[in-house]
């Protein structure tokens, strides 16, 4: 198989655009609480540069396209931060704590 795994597509949304889609969202869960978010270059990966998000429980951190670099540099601040060793599954988990984590100190403020 030598098609581009990019386009390949679930019949609504091709690979290339859920990426697009995810450090987009990624890029304004950051930019809400910049003092908790940094970035640098990970030599590893050409053309990217590596986003990380401080949660309580951890790091959550994505390779995202140099193309959105101008959507951050002005308001993240650059770090030579070291990966905490979490995985694909830590950031599942660390997203759903800190949404659970947002959602309760919104409702906090809200009851006031």
């Amino acid at each position: 198989m030598n098609e581009d795994k990019g386009n390949i597509s679930d019949g609504y949304h091709t690979f290339d655009e859920l990426y697009e889609h995810r450090n987009l969202l990624f890029i304004n869960l950051c930019l809400e609480q910049p003092g908790c978010c940094y970035w640098n270059r990970n030599g590893d990966y050409t053309g990217y540069f590596c986003l990380y998000r401080d949660t309580p429980d951890g790091q959550i951190s994505y390779h995202i396209t140099d193309k959105h670099l101008p959507l951050i540099d002005c308001a993240i601040e650059y770090a030579e931060v070291l990966w905490d060793g979490h995985t694909s599954n830590d950031v599942i988990e660390r997203l759903g704590k800190l949404a659970r984590i947002l959602n309760e100190a919104d409702n906090s403020s809200n009851r006031k």
